[in-house]
């Protein structure tokens, strides 16, 4: 595909801001989303608690008391899957686009997204991999299967949602709080901790994106 004929795909940087401001932001692109419109937001959230359309509050392995004196906010918010955190540390992607322009199914897109972060993860070093039944990307580390991003979407009039959350070198301990994803025993990992080095987030978007327009035929603007 010529870069004349290629899909356009504007990214937006917030910074780090607290949940409810990134889902309203994203909310507002998609509420004047045009045709053939699409863009990518990148940001990191303050310490949260999230539950998708499939969890449930019983994936929250400590109390109210503890939730408030650890820090944490508890939003139920309309992505797919269960319960994930999100904290300080992340690279998170809102992905907006129109799925008909893309020529995919919903999913279609989540093993792209999938696809996408095995092929950056191996830019930096890390192999990956998918795992049938288990929405997100895992790593085989010091011999047992550990998860480094999840994914949860929603489709709204053909314009896909939220995206995914890619652990860089965030604060692991907080996801003793949960059942990620509703998978009791699973474990999570970052790149800082697998690849022991210090992360430039800048230059790992960058990598990121050029990932993402390799996986999606697309070209990626500021």
């Amino acid at each position: 595909m010529s870069t004349q004929n290629k899909h356009k795909v504007k990214v937006h940087e917030l910074g780090l801001v607290d949940y409810s401001f990134g889902i309203n932001f994203q909310k507002n692109l998609v509420s004047h989303i045009s045709k053939y419109e699409n863009h990518m937001i990148f940001l990191e959230h303050n310490k949260t608690i999230t539950i998708g359309t499939k969890g449930t509050e019983k994936d929250i392995l400590i109390t109210d008391d503890e939730l408030e004196n650890k820090g944490f906010t508890v939003i139920n918010t309309d992505r797919g899957g269960q319960v994930t955190i999100h904290n300080k540390g992340q690279i998170v992607a809102y992905i907006l686009v129109q799925l008909q322009e893309f020529k995919l199914k919903p999913v279609d897109y989540v093993r792209r997204i999938e696809k996408m972060i095995v092929d950056f993860l191996k830019q930096v070093g890390i192999d990956s991999k998918i795992v049938v039944g288990k929405t997100g990307v895992w790593i085989e580390s010091r011999g047992n299967q550990k998860k480094i991003a999840a994914i949860g979407v929603r489709v709204s009039s053909g314009v896909t949602m939220h995206g995914f959350a890619l652990n860089i070198n965030n604060d692991l301990s907080d996801f003793n709080s949960i059942i990620p994803c509703g998978l009791a025993g699973s474990e999570v990992t970052s790149l800082e901790s697998e690849l022991k080095i210090d992360i430039d987030k800048k230059e790992l978007k960058d990598k990121l994106i050029s990932s993402f327009e390799k996986i999606f035929e697309c070209e990626v603007k500021s």
